[in-house]
């Protein structure tokens, strides 16, 4: 298997039989993102399936686009799916995600989970919508025309690895109680509340490793680089067993490299 980080939430991953997944793929970045991202929409083919935890532009703007490249299979929540046939995707290339209900294709398994804390009423929801009121309007709109939806993450089963993404750290331990991964991608935003609500989702997971993302400037003025070291210091306190791996962006590495 070989994982590669495309910024944001995005991922890729290549299946050891073969397969390519996407995870929130955005890489429409523009110029002034850091760190620089040396993969093209174009280079992402052929895709099998592209899953999105939800609706907003930094992690589905780019899906319509990859849908026509490559037919892929996209899994989202039915709001994200009627927004994705507005764009011109195939009714025929969208699965309605179910959460808790158990998908396979082949060896890779999956299974959504759906958070009420990360809705669109909530509180992280109502502060970001409040930013977007504040923002320049020709960003005001891009955030408009993708708004935050329905949220969900992902448990993966991938060649004998479990594997979880979340896009957003305010998950109780109730919600997860579950899940013990071997692989945590959790997201580590510039902002000191999403750090310590990242490490102590990752102590509630007891992942072997964490693989942090969401922590570039993907979209400035929107987004800032963040400092993963607040968040590796409170994670060390919590469960300092748990290990940190900071992925390049564009670059694919072997997580059983990590895990051993």
């Amino acid at each position: 298997m070989q994982l590669t980080w495309l910024g944001a939430a995005g991922f890729k991953v290549d299946t050891g039989e073969g397969a390519t997944l996407l995870i929130n793929p955005y890489l429409s970045r523009p110029a002034l993102a850091y760190p620089f991202l040396p993969i093209q929409l174009a280079d992402l083919a052929p895709v099998d399936e592209i899953f999105l935890t939800d609706g907003r532009f930094d992690h589905a703007l780019d899906t319509p686009a990859l849908a026509r490249q490559t037919g892929a299979i996209i899994h989202a929540v039915e709001p994200v799916c009627q927004r994705l046939m507005g764009q011109g995707v195939s009714a025929h290339n969208l699965e309605n995600v179910i959460p808790h209900t158990l998908k396979r294709v082949g060896s890779l398994s999956w299974q959504a989970f759906s958070s009420r804390t990360n809705q669109p009423g909530s509180l992280p929801a109502v502060r970001q919508l409040i930013r977007n009121l504040q923002m320049p309007a020709h960003l005001g709109d891009l955030v408009r025309a993708w708004p935050p939806s329905e949220e969900v993450a992902y448990a993966f089963k991938i060649d004998g690895l479990s594997i979880v993404h979340f896009s957003s750290a305010n998950w109780s331990q109730a919600q997860v109680d579950n899940l013990r991964p071997d692989l945590a991608l959790l997201p580590v935003e510039h902002n000191p509340d999403t750090s310590t609500a990242a490490a102590r989702l990752a102590a509630r997971l007891q992942p072997r490793v964490v693989i942090p993302h969401h922590w570039d400037n993907y979209f400035p003025p929107l987004s800032e680089l963040s400092d993963l070291s607040k968040f590796e210091a409170t994670l060390h306190t919590l469960a300092p067993q748990v290990r940190v791996y900071k992925p390049v962006i564009g670059r694919s590495f072997d997580p059983i490299n990590l895990l051993y």
